[in-house]
């Protein structure tokens, strides 16, 4: 029976809002005359799929090309449809909750509880309070009152008031047959008390009356789920877009420029300036935030997911593809959905596109009869673009990963004529019989590629979905407000160009890059209240390290150029150096630092970022004046100054998880929905097979070459020079070193594999041996068990269930005696960069640069198209090696920062190799080399097993 809705819901045409201009067809004609002239397009010339004539796609997609594709799609060999309609009817309701930020509810538990409470239940435990590292009473969470106000978080006052409007947007949309199951999904969420007040879909086509049928159809099929006007039932009210996709994305961007300026628009985009972040938010010295403090109340807060399925990404080359995605832009918040085919089954991709009922083909020559109406009309005879002139030719290209659609001239001598453009005169082009001309391509994309494509892109995956079959995935993304580039020759592969030297002086740019993060991360994700207290009682307060970086910045600066300080000139005395406590004996320190203030007498929050902001200025001064007069030692000190902060990330970080249950949501990313992440994981760690993860990885013995040429005493006497590669002490000199044959674990060692271990040895919670990255949840004197452990994140507490695959992060005292257990132990530094070499840190796969604000599961190597291994992944963590930090053959002590590394040569101290997540992509380099006391349990940094 149908729904009483129906009737309504059909009494209205669903609207279309044209954007097409009415030059268009006048573009396309110009755009045919063009590709169809000789050479214009000439590839593969020695091979027999030469072709130098093209014609674009557009001529595919009239009213009969979308009722023939429509065909395509129900044709039992076209598996990327199938599979994709797969995903959406399987993970359809997760993934309609995670495109607007909003956790995944899972079945509901046996009982009587309300959504509400099964919410609040499933918030608790993501962010539930547990106790500070220092034992001090419970702080404020994420999610209490006083939390996540200054950037418009969980509790910010436009969250209260705003009405909250979801936009979806699909580019291409079709015959939306696989759209309404995902609109389905999307209405479900409207009656969420978390969820939208309203989701408004628009289906972005070409061809207005395919766009008006398919709407029309979807709102008669689906009553219950959509509507064409606005009332207050929970369904998703529909309408149309008439564009292209460029079109369609102006059109976005129009609308959100012009909402601009309004309360509405306000974001949690992240400032240039500190002090711009610290007022934003009206925070008092306690944390808290005055109501007051916002100018006014937003009346609408709009969040928008793009939807670009069925693999039309694959129509781009891959360089096209990442121009193509870098014009879309997204507002912090907002998500795309993007649907790929990453089948590499030659046989299977090639009966997909010429299926044996041919229909494939029809569709194809279909596309050349219109393309010759738009060019020519109809000619009396047989010449001109004709379908009956043509065959349809099909390839997979397994080299290159795409498929590809020809037409081949059927006619020897067959005369086309083409107009007039505004840069071309009219001509005739003839055709020899068995030419090709190039009608279509469809990339594939390993998960690897797709990853590549994205962080070229500029985007950054949330989540991902497969089909069973693992022949599609559709991905979940944002535009992060932080992106470290990477610097891996992988990245050639999207047509991207890397800087020729990378380690060189940083750019503004970079600079701007660096102090965007380093606002996040100290203004941002700690409240006020957290910042004068010690969740590591080894370290200083976390206000110290807002006040150290500026302060080793401007004394270098000053020492450079024998200038005055900037004021106040005695945090250069309060602020130069922390400290490194020794593990063995925490009240003991073996360098120099600064004496800080008592309690209750460091400056004031407000003081030290405001001179945070003077130093930033002078920064950008010292640019300005040298510019065209640098030399080698004034770009040293930049790059010093540079990556001393890009260190500190890290400290600030593990710092902050001894205190993450009382953390602001870091601004700008999407929160985490950790248990589907983790089914997620599962799904692609299952498809590795059972033993591809517990692999060995056997190296012959060789030589490696470690470190770079970049001595500092060549600074007075060498020219500045752009390609010269800066580096520490430790990088100099390079050198090269003899290793052994060793075997290694393909994947580091895993929380749920070090939990394993401690049950078996029978090693409790309030031992030595249970990480500083784990929480403990359980009752004292009992044994370790899986629901009582969670993992600190910078989102709060993770169940142990949802993070077992990632890798643990603890003491090398710790992973040592793991390695012994299992006939192991820990790799030496050489070892390390052996693996590494194979298996570069610094590839647009790892999770490094802040790609994630948490670990994730490791990957093995994996197959490329040409059969070469890509390099795995260490899931965001360092790795410990076995080697002691000591002075190495050529080793010269820095004399513009002594005691860099010479103050650490005390036998205590073991090289860490790689980065993890919170490594700016500029120090994951093969010749970066850090270090850390063997006993010291916070730093991110896990081990592989050698043997």
């Amino acid at each position: 029976m149908a729904s009483p809705l129906s009737a309504a819901a059909s009494t209205a045409p669903p609207s279309i809002t044209t954007l097409r201009s009415a030059t268009q067809s006048t573009s396309l004609r110009d755009q045919l005359s063009s590709s169809l002239r000789d050479g214009q397009f000439c590839t593969f010339s020695a091979s027999p799929y030469a072709h130098s004539r093209s014609i674009t796609t557009m001529v595919l997609y009239t009213d009969r090309g979308l009722q023939i594709y429509d065909e395509i799609t129900r044709a039992r060999a076209y598996y990327p449809f199938e599979a994709e309609k797969e995903i959406l009817q399987t993970h359809g309701d997760e993934i309609a909750a995670r495109m607007f930020g909003l956790a995944v509810q899972d079945s509901p538990p046996s009982g009587n509880d309300s959504d509400e409470e099964q919410q609040q239940q499933q918030q608790d435990v993501h962010h539930g309070p547990s106790p500070a590292a220092n034992g001090a009473p419970l702080k404020e969470k994420w999610g209490d009152a006083v939390v996540g106000q200054h950037n418009d978080g969980v509790n910010g006052s436009a969250n209260d008031l705003a009405l909250n409007i979801g936009l979806a947007v699909e580019l291409g949309s079709g015959p939306l047959d696989k759209t309404r199951l995902l609109l389905r999904s999307l209405s479900k969420i409207l009656k969420r008390p978390d969820g939208p007040d309203a989701i408004d879909y628009k289906a972005l086509d070409l061809e207005r009356a395919s766009l008006v049928s398919s709407l029309s159809s979807l709102v008669e099929q689906e009553p219950d789920s959509v509507k064409v006007s606005a009332d207050a039932s929970p369904r998703v009210q529909v309408a149309g877009l008439h564009a292209d996709y460029w079109e369609g994305l102006a059109h976005l961007k129009d609308d959100r420029d012009s909402e601009q300026g309004s309360p509405a628009s306000r974001t949690s985009e992240l400032s240039s300036s500190p002090t711009d972040v610290l007022s934003s938010g009206g925070s008092d010295s306690s944390g808290s935030t005055s109501p007051s403090s916002f100018a006014s109340v937003p009346e609408q807060k709009k969040t928008t997911s793009i939807l670009w399925l069925g693999s039309s990404v694959g129509n781009f080359d891959r360089k096209e593809a990442v121009d193509f995605l870098k014009n879309v832009n997204l507002a912090p918040g907002d998500t795309m959905l993007i649907g790929i085919d990453n089948c590499n089954d030659k046989a299977k991709i090639e009966e997909a596109y010429n299926d044996p009922r041919g229909v494939t083909r029809r569709f194809i020559l279909e596309g050349i009869d219109h393309a010759g109406e738009v060019l020519h009309g109809k000619l009396d005879g047989a010449g001109g673009l004709k379908s009956t002139n043509f065959d349809y030719v099909s390839r997979y290209n397994q080299e290159l990963g795409r498929h590809e659609a020809y037409v081949r001239c059927k006619v020897d001598g067959l005369e086309i004529p083409l107009p007039a453009t505004d840069e071309l005169p009219a001509t005739t082009v003839t055709l020899k019989k068995d030419e090709l001309i190039h009608m279509e391509v469809s990339y594939k994309y390993t998960h690897a590629e797709a990853q590549t494509l994205f962080h070229a892109s500029g985007f950054r995956l949330i989540q991902q979905w497969s089909d069973s079959q693992n022949l599609h995935t559709v991905y979940l993304l944002e535009q992060p407000a932080v992106l470290f580039p990477s610097n891996s020759p992988l990245m050639k592969e999207v047509g991207v160009t890397v800087p020729s030297n990378p380690y060189g002086l940083p750019s503004m740019d970079e600079w701007d890059q660096m102090w965007r993060t380093w606002d996040m991360l100290t203004l941002e994700i700690f409240p006020r209240s957290l910042l004068h207290t010690k969740p590591i009682p080894l370290r200083h307060i976390p206000l110290f390290y807002l006040g150290h970086i500026p302060a080793f910045r401007d004394i270098h600066i000053s020492r450079y150029f024998q200038e005055d300080l900037t004021a106040p000139a005695n945090f250069a005395d309060i602020f130069e150096r922390g400290i490194d406590p020794d593990c063995e004996e925490p009240s003991k320190v073996n360098h120099w630092h600064s004496e800080v203030p008592e309690e209750g007498k460091w400056p004031s929050v407000e003081e030290v970022v405001a001179y945070e902001a003077s130093v930033r200025e002078r920064v950008r001064k010292v640019y300005q004046q040298e510019e065209g007069k640098w030399t080698r030692r004034l770009a040293r000190v930049m790059m010093m100054v540079f990556e001393h902060e890009a260190m500190h990330y890290e400290t600030l970080i593990y710092i902050a998880l001894q205190a993450c249950t009382s953390l602001n949501s870091p601004a700008g990313f999407s929160i985490p929905d950790f248990p589907s992440l983790s089914r997620s994981w599962a799904q692609r760690i299952a498809a590795r097979g059972p033993s591809r993860g517990q692999s060995i990885l056997t190296f012959s013995s060789g030589t490696i070459t470690l470190g770079h040429d970049d001595s500092e005493a060549d600074d007075e006497s060498a020219t500045y020079d752009p390609a010269h590669e800066y580096g520490w002490d430790v990088e100099n000199p390079k050198r090269e070193v003899a290793f052994g044959e060793f075997n290694i674990d393909a994947l580091p060692v895993t929380n749920g594999e070090y939990l394993a271990w401690m049950r078996k040895e029978g090693k409790g919670a309030e031992s030595e041996w249970f990480p500083a990255s784990w929480a403990w949840k359980g009752k004292k004197g009992v044994e370790v068990r899986k629901e009582d452990v969670r993992i600190k994140t910078l989102y709060g507490e993770v169940e142990m269930q949802w993070a077992e695959e990632w890798p643990l992060s603890g003491s090398a005292v710790q992973l040592e005696a793991f390695a012994k257990s299992k006939g192991g132990r820990l790799p030496t530094r050489d070892e390390l960069a052996v693996f590494f070499r194979a298996n570069p840190v610094d590839a647009p796969t790892s999770n490094v640069g802040l790609a994630n604000l948490h670990p994730i599961p490791p990957s093995p190597p994996s197959k490329r198209r040409d059969g070469s291994l890509t390099g795995g992944s260490d899931g965001g963590v360092w790795m410990w090696s076995s080697t002691v930090l000591d002075a190495h053959e050529g080793y010269e002590p820095s004399a513009l920062y002594p005691g860099y590394s010479s103050d650490f040569h005390d036998g205590k101290h073991l090289i860490i190799c790689g980065a993890s997540y919170a490594t700016p992509n500029r120090l994951a380099r093969p010749t970066f080399q850090n270090w850390y006391a063997k006993l010291y349990p916070f730093v991110l940094c896990g081990a592989r097993v050698a043997y």
